[in-house]
């Protein structure tokens, strides 16, 4: 009998035993389903009591994967977006983790600090030579706070000047919880504006201030002595005049400059062709003593088509050059003044070439700018402003051309005024 007893005892434990093992198995499943959010299938157990409820789980279950599913694509595609727009913005963007090693760079990014290649992999300190974005880095590491700095950065040999911008992400990275995002403007061109309007400032106020100087001087002479002789004064009033002219063409240049500058907006296109509008350059010339127009040579190609131009402009930039060419190029035989297509025609080309002194290879990359002069004793002979190719090149550059030159010392200089047929 106790031994029935017994057997029976011990089925009965055996079997509550079990069910407390497949309980507790099914609970783990269900914890790790949860905690993972991947779906998993139970199974209704014959040890399990019928009051388990084991639908209601399931259901659970199904929800809470099925959420965190739709959780993650939608956070795919929001990370896809976001480096769907880095990838298309013109400044330059790199995430870094925190160890500084690249995770993403866009086109910009990669052309400007990778030559076009591969950024990703690579530690930014390889990659950029700046101890101030470094510097940079560890305060968005301690603050967290959106950093702006504006940094020097050189690039085979270039200094260029970037405004950077960098903050810190979350949730962009599996396997960093943070990640570090840098954009880089490049305001390279804005510095070197800055500098040339600073520069142009100076020597604006410079060129005023000397034949202004000058005027004073004279005037002040000849008013102080009143027993200056004729001959004497009018010497000192012949000076006079001459800084007030160089005065008036340095004011005349300036305007130009100014009104060349507001983006197109004086331009007065009319369709022209660029050979008449060359043979009616004398006009702008003038009576200057300096200009010997019988060295003056054409040679002018036929155009059988009109195109817009704004021709008394491009007058002004032909006379420039001419005016240059007499006023630099010391003694020459002759100025030959051309047009011509390009070989695919979709450029026409005025050049005006002397046989003169020609021009320093070092002073080439410069004489386009403002108040530039190779020669400075015979710009204030001739009454130069140093604008006059500025000039030129402002016109070019607003009818969508340029203007080049080329020169070599003892045997002449050929400009060129280059202009689009279409």
């Amino acid at each position: 009998m106790w031994f029935i007893i017994s057997i029976i005892l011990a089925l009965v434990s055996f079997y509550f035993w079990i069910q407390f093992k497949i309980i507790t198995r099914t609970f783990e499943q269900i914890i790790s389903s949860l905690e993972s959010g991947k779906f998993s299938i139970l199974e209704k157990h014959f040890f399990l009591p019928n009051s388990f409820p084991v639908s209601r789980f399931q259901k659970v279950i199904d929800s809470n994967s099925i959420s965190l599913e739709n959780l993650q694509r939608e956070k795919e595609q929001r990370i896809h977006e976001f480096n769907e727009i880095l990838g298309r913005m013109l400044d330059g963007a790199i995430m870094l983790e925190l160890n500084h090693r690249i995770i993403f760079a866009n086109q910009s990014a990669k052309k400007r600090f990778g030559d076009g290649k591969k950024l990703v992999g690579k530690r930014l300190e390889s990659v950029l030579d700046s101890a101030q974005i470094l510097e940079t880095l560890k305060q968005i590491e301690s603050s967290g706070d959106v950093t702006k700095i504006d940094c020097c950065i050189s690039i085979s040999g270039k200094d260029l000047y970037f405004e950077v911008t960098g903050t810190l992400l979350s949730g962009l990275n599996d396997s960093q919880n943070e990640t570090i995002l840098l954009l880089f403007r490049d305001v390279t061109e804005i510095k070197r504006a800055e500098v040339m309007r600073k520069d142009f400032v100076a020597n604006a106020s410079h060129e005023l201030r000397t034949p202004i100087t000058i005027i004073r001087g004279y005037t002040e002479a000849l008013l102080d002595d009143d027993e200056m002789s004729k001959e004497q004064a009018f010497i000192y009033i012949e000076k006079v005049h001459k800084n007030i002219l160089r005065l008036q063409a340095l004011i005349d240049d300036l305007l130009s400059i100014s009104d060349l500058e507001k983006d197109g907006l004086s331009m007065n296109l009319t369709n022209n062709k660029l050979s008449d509008v060359v043979r009616g350059v004398e006009h702008y010339l003038g009576e200057k003593d300096y200009i010997s127009k019988n060295k003056i040579k054409y040679s002018l190609c036929e155009e059988k088509n009109s195109m817009p131009m704004d021709n008394v402009k491009v007058a002004i930039a032909i006379s420039n050059l001419i005016d240059n060419a007499f006023k630099y190029a010391g003694e020459f035989d002759e100025l030959e003044i051309r047009t011509y297509f390009t070989d695919n025609e979709d450029e026409l080309v005025c050049t005006v070439k002397d046989n003169g002194i020609g021009i320093p290879e070092k002073d080439l990359a410069r004489i386009f700018e403002r108040f530039y002069v190779v020669d400075k004793g015979r710009s204030r002979e001739k009454g130069g402003t140093g604008l006059g190719l500025s000039i030129v090149k402002h016109i070019a550059e607003s009818h969508g051309g340029r203007v080049e030159v080329e020169s070599k010392m003892g045997i002449g200089t050929e400009f060129r005024f280059i202009l689009p047929t279409s």
